[in-house]
Protein backbone atom coordinates (compact mmCIF):
# COMPACT_ATOMS: atom_id res chain seq x y z
CA UNK A 1 0.00 0.00 0.00
CA UNK A 2 1.56 3.31 -0.85
CA UNK A 3 1.92 6.26 1.69
CA UNK A 4 -0.75 9.35 1.01
CA UNK A 5 1.75 12.62 -0.41
CA UNK A 6 0.42 15.87 -0.40
CA UNK A 7 -0.94 17.54 -3.86
CA UNK A 8 -1.87 20.46 -5.03
CA UNK A 9 -5.11 20.58 -6.94
CA UNK A 10 -7.13 23.17 -8.86
CA UNK A 11 -11.09 22.88 -8.61
CA UNK A 12 -12.78 23.95 -12.29
CA UNK A 13 -15.79 23.93 -10.64
CA UNK A 14 -17.91 25.36 -13.78
CA UNK A 15 -16.55 22.59 -15.68
CA UNK A 16 -16.56 19.68 -13.42
CA UNK A 17 -13.00 18.98 -13.32
CA UNK A 18 -9.73 18.83 -11.08
CA UNK A 19 -6.20 19.27 -12.63
CA UNK A 20 -3.76 17.70 -10.31
CA UNK A 21 -0.70 20.01 -10.46
CA UNK A 22 2.55 18.04 -10.58
CA UNK A 23 6.27 20.65 -10.49
CA UNK A 24 8.36 20.58 -13.25
CA UNK A 25 5.58 19.57 -16.06
CA UNK A 26 4.40 22.88 -17.59
CA UNK A 27 2.38 23.55 -14.39
CA UNK A 28 3.22 27.31 -14.79
CA UNK A 29 1.81 27.38 -18.02
CA UNK A 30 -1.40 25.60 -17.67
CA UNK A 31 -2.20 27.76 -14.06
CA UNK A 32 -1.76 30.52 -16.13
CA UNK A 33 -3.92 29.50 -19.26
CA UNK A 34 -6.64 28.80 -16.74
CA UNK A 35 -6.72 31.23 -14.25
CA UNK A 36 -9.11 33.71 -16.29
CA UNK A 37 -11.77 30.99 -17.25
CA UNK A 38 -12.26 30.42 -13.59
CA UNK A 39 -11.75 33.84 -12.36
CA UNK A 40 -8.88 33.84 -10.67
CA UNK A 41 -6.58 37.06 -10.49
CA UNK A 42 -3.41 37.22 -10.84
CA UNK A 43 -2.77 40.94 -11.18
CA UNK A 44 -2.08 41.07 -7.19
CA UNK A 45 0.73 38.30 -7.67
CA UNK A 46 1.92 40.09 -10.87
CA UNK A 47 1.46 37.28 -13.05
CA UNK A 48 2.93 34.69 -11.03
CA UNK A 49 0.34 31.74 -10.51
CA UNK A 50 2.31 30.08 -8.05
CA UNK A 51 1.03 32.44 -5.40
CA UNK A 52 -2.54 33.14 -6.38
CA UNK A 53 -5.34 31.87 -4.49
CA UNK A 54 -7.13 28.65 -6.22
CA UNK A 55 -9.99 27.14 -5.30
CA UNK A 56 -9.74 23.50 -4.02
CA UNK A 57 -12.13 20.34 -4.38
CA UNK A 58 -12.74 18.16 -1.02
CA UNK A 59 -9.81 16.19 0.35
CA UNK A 60 -8.73 12.98 -1.96
CA UNK A 61 -10.19 10.01 -1.32
CA UNK A 62 -7.72 7.05 0.05
CA UNK A 63 -9.00 4.55 -2.29
CA UNK A 64 -10.63 4.29 -5.88
CA UNK A 65 -10.26 7.60 -7.75
CA UNK A 66 -9.16 10.36 -6.07
CA UNK A 67 -12.01 12.67 -6.88
CA UNK A 68 -15.01 10.36 -8.12
CA UNK A 69 -17.27 12.60 -9.56
CA UNK A 70 -14.93 15.28 -11.17
CA UNK A 71 -12.89 14.50 -14.06
CA UNK A 72 -9.19 14.69 -12.62
CA UNK A 73 -5.97 15.06 -15.31
CA UNK A 74 -2.95 15.43 -14.63
CA UNK A 75 0.79 16.04 -16.90
CA UNK A 76 3.90 14.19 -16.76
CA UNK A 77 7.15 14.12 -18.26
CA UNK A 78 10.40 12.11 -18.66
CA UNK A 79 11.71 11.27 -15.67
CA UNK A 80 15.32 12.16 -16.82
CA UNK A 81 14.07 14.89 -18.41
CA UNK A 82 11.87 16.37 -15.42
CA UNK A 83 15.15 15.65 -13.24
CA UNK A 84 17.69 18.10 -15.81
CA UNK A 85 14.71 20.56 -15.82
CA UNK A 86 15.04 21.21 -11.70
CA UNK A 87 18.47 21.05 -12.06
CA UNK A 88 18.84 23.39 -14.22
CA UNK A 89 15.88 25.55 -12.41
CA UNK A 90 16.62 25.32 -8.63
CA UNK A 91 20.79 25.22 -8.55
CA UNK A 92 21.71 26.61 -11.88
CA UNK A 93 19.35 29.79 -12.06
CA UNK A 94 19.05 28.75 -16.08
CA UNK A 95 15.16 30.26 -15.64
CA UNK A 96 13.48 32.92 -15.96
CA UNK A 97 10.59 33.40 -13.94
CA UNK A 98 9.52 32.29 -10.46
CA UNK A 99 11.65 30.84 -8.71
CA UNK A 100 13.91 32.15 -5.84
CA UNK A 101 17.32 32.32 -4.20
CA UNK A 102 16.76 34.02 -1.11
CA UNK A 103 17.13 31.36 1.75
CA UNK A 104 20.61 29.66 0.80
CA UNK A 105 22.57 31.76 -1.87
CA UNK A 106 23.02 29.11 -5.32
CA UNK A 107 19.66 27.01 -3.91
CA UNK A 108 16.37 27.63 -5.06
CA UNK A 109 13.86 28.22 -1.88
CA UNK A 110 12.54 25.19 -2.11
CA UNK A 111 15.44 23.18 -1.79
CA UNK A 112 17.17 25.21 0.70
CA UNK A 113 16.00 22.87 3.43
CA UNK A 114 17.94 19.66 1.85
CA UNK A 115 21.87 19.54 3.36
CA UNK A 116 21.84 17.66 0.26
CA UNK A 117 22.07 20.55 -2.10
CA UNK A 118 24.57 23.14 -2.48
CA UNK A 119 25.71 26.10 -4.59
CA UNK A 120 27.60 25.13 -8.02
CA UNK A 121 27.02 21.58 -7.68
CA UNK A 122 27.40 19.56 -10.60
CA UNK A 123 24.75 17.72 -12.15
CA UNK A 124 26.56 14.25 -11.03
CA UNK A 125 26.25 15.66 -7.82
CA UNK A 126 22.62 17.22 -7.91
CA UNK A 127 21.16 13.43 -9.00
CA UNK A 128 23.53 11.66 -6.44
CA UNK A 129 21.63 13.99 -3.78
CA UNK A 130 17.54 13.63 -5.01
CA UNK A 131 18.46 9.68 -5.30
CA UNK A 132 19.70 10.22 -1.27
CA UNK A 133 16.10 11.67 -0.69
CA UNK A 134 12.98 9.20 -0.68
CA UNK A 135 9.84 10.65 -1.58
CA UNK A 136 8.54 10.41 2.04
CA UNK A 137 10.90 13.36 2.63
CA UNK A 138 11.19 14.82 -1.31
CA UNK A 139 10.36 18.58 -2.33
CA UNK A 140 7.78 18.31 -4.91
CA UNK A 141 9.95 19.16 -7.84
CA UNK A 142 11.84 15.95 -7.54
CA UNK A 143 9.56 13.72 -6.47
CA UNK A 144 8.19 11.05 -7.92
CA UNK A 145 5.66 11.71 -10.33
CA UNK A 146 3.09 8.60 -9.15
CA UNK A 147 3.14 9.46 -6.26
CA UNK A 148 0.69 13.03 -7.32
CA UNK A 149 -1.73 10.49 -9.08
CA UNK A 150 -1.96 7.26 -7.47
CA UNK A 151 -4.34 6.18 -4.36
CA UNK A 152 -3.08 4.06 -0.93
CA UNK A 153 -3.03 1.01 -2.97
CA UNK A 154 -0.83 2.53 -5.34
CA UNK A 155 -3.11 2.61 -8.31
CA UNK A 156 -3.78 5.20 -10.72
CA UNK A 157 -6.64 7.33 -9.80
CA UNK A 158 -7.25 9.98 -12.11
CA UNK A 159 -9.04 10.04 -15.80
CA UNK A 160 -6.46 11.28 -18.06
CA UNK A 161 -2.58 11.43 -17.78
CA UNK A 162 -1.26 13.50 -20.22
CA UNK A 163 2.32 14.05 -21.63
CA UNK A 164 4.73 17.10 -21.71
CA UNK A 165 5.98 15.82 -24.91
CA UNK A 166 2.87 16.28 -26.81
CA UNK A 167 1.54 19.15 -24.06
CA UNK A 168 -0.64 21.31 -26.61
CA UNK A 169 -2.29 18.19 -28.26
CA UNK A 170 -2.95 16.31 -24.82
CA UNK A 171 -4.43 19.57 -23.48
CA UNK A 172 -6.79 20.00 -26.64
CA UNK A 173 -7.98 16.55 -25.15
CA UNK A 174 -8.68 18.09 -21.66
CA UNK A 175 -10.61 21.43 -23.62
CA UNK A 176 -12.60 19.00 -25.31
CA UNK A 177 -13.50 16.13 -22.26
CA UNK A 178 -14.54 18.94 -20.01
CA UNK A 179 -15.86 21.56 -22.32
CA UNK A 180 -13.25 24.85 -22.18
CA UNK A 181 -12.57 26.83 -24.73
CA UNK A 182 -9.70 26.65 -27.16
CA UNK A 183 -6.95 28.37 -25.67
CA UNK A 184 -3.02 28.74 -26.35
CA UNK A 185 -0.69 27.27 -23.67
CA UNK A 186 2.26 30.26 -23.01
CA UNK A 187 5.41 29.29 -22.92
CA UNK A 188 6.44 30.27 -19.20
CA UNK A 189 9.59 29.10 -17.13
CA UNK A 190 11.87 27.62 -19.72
CA UNK A 191 15.25 27.45 -19.59
CA UNK A 192 16.87 30.40 -21.61
CA UNK A 193 19.30 27.89 -23.90
CA UNK A 194 17.16 24.82 -24.90
CA UNK A 195 19.89 21.55 -24.07
CA UNK A 196 18.79 18.00 -24.49
CA UNK A 197 18.71 16.40 -21.17
CA UNK A 198 20.55 13.05 -22.15
CA UNK A 199 23.60 15.44 -22.91
CA UNK A 200 23.81 15.71 -18.72
CA UNK A 201 23.54 12.71 -18.10
CA UNK A 202 26.93 9.51 -17.77
CA UNK A 203 26.01 6.04 -17.40
CA UNK A 204 25.98 6.03 -13.96
CA UNK A 205 23.90 9.22 -13.31
CA UNK A 206 21.26 7.72 -16.10
CA UNK A 207 20.75 4.42 -14.01
CA UNK A 208 20.68 6.01 -10.75
CA UNK A 209 17.82 8.29 -11.90
CA UNK A 210 16.57 5.35 -13.54
CA UNK A 211 16.34 3.34 -9.93
CA UNK A 212 14.96 6.44 -8.19
CA UNK A 213 12.16 7.00 -10.76
CA UNK A 214 11.70 3.50 -12.18
CA UNK A 215 8.06 3.48 -10.82
CA UNK A 216 7.42 6.32 -13.02
CA UNK A 217 9.66 4.97 -16.21
CA UNK A 218 7.11 1.70 -15.88
CA UNK A 219 3.84 3.43 -15.29
CA UNK A 220 4.28 5.78 -17.55
CA UNK A 221 6.10 4.01 -20.27
CA UNK A 222 8.87 6.21 -20.62
CA UNK A 223 12.69 5.02 -21.70
CA UNK A 224 16.00 7.44 -22.02
CA UNK A 225 16.35 9.09 -25.13
CA UNK A 226 19.89 8.90 -27.10
CA UNK A 227 22.17 11.96 -27.28
CA UNK A 228 21.44 12.56 -30.95
CA UNK A 229 17.41 12.96 -29.67
CA UNK A 230 15.76 16.56 -30.17
CA UNK A 231 14.59 18.45 -27.28
CA UNK A 232 10.53 18.52 -27.61
CA UNK A 233 9.76 22.44 -28.28
CA UNK A 234 6.83 24.02 -26.98
CA UNK A 235 6.63 23.13 -23.90
CA UNK A 236 6.77 25.60 -20.26
CA UNK A 237 9.77 23.94 -17.46
CA UNK A 238 7.25 24.93 -14.96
Amino acid sequence: MSARHEIDCILLERYGAVYVEIPKVACTSIKTAIASLIGVSLTETEGNPHEARWPTPAAPGRSGPLFPSLFTFAFVRNPWDRLVSCYRDKIRSEVDGYTYFTIRPGVANCLARFDAFFAGMSFDEFVRAVASIPDEEADAHFRSQHTFVTNEEGGLAIDFVGRYERLAEDFRFVEQAIGLPTIELPRLQAAREPRTYAAFYTAETRRIAADRYGRDVEMFGYAFAGRGAVEVPGGASG
